[in-house]
């Protein structure tokens, strides 16, 4: 019989990761959230009068935003299809340790929406 103790141990290892995986996918969703406030942002802009609401900084860096972006998400991406997809499938272990603990990966932006507003 399984007590209080000894219950979670199956969760803690995938929780582990998942919230490893999490530190990648804030950077994810902080480019996100940027380039969907900022991404419209270019060169074009430039020659208008009110620069389009854009500043010349957000100018210069959408383009490596939108890099970054695609780049971190395939890096996440490629993380969970190696832990959650591929793993599993070739030790024969079940899923739901690893499905539960899934949503983990969202806590270190949920963190860092917190503290830092």
């Amino acid at each position: 019989m399984r007590t209080a103790l000894t219950a979670p141990r199956g969760f803690l290892p995938p929780l582990a990761v998942h919230l490893l995986i999490g530190l990648p996918t804030a950077v994810v969703v902080l480019c996100a959230r940027w380039y969907l406030a900022h991404g419209h942002c270019d060169q074009g802009d430039l020659r208008r009068r009110d620069l389009d609401l854009c500043t010349y900084d957000q100018i210069e860096n959408s383009g490596f935003v939108l890099t970054a972006l695609v780049l971190f998400a395939g890096f996440v991406a490629l993380l969970l299809v190696l832990f959650d997809g591929l793993g599993p499938l070739r030790t024969g272990r079940p899923l739901r340790h690893r499905l539960v603990t899934l949503p983990a990966i969202l806590l270190p932006y949920a963190a860092y929406a917190v503290l830092a507003g």
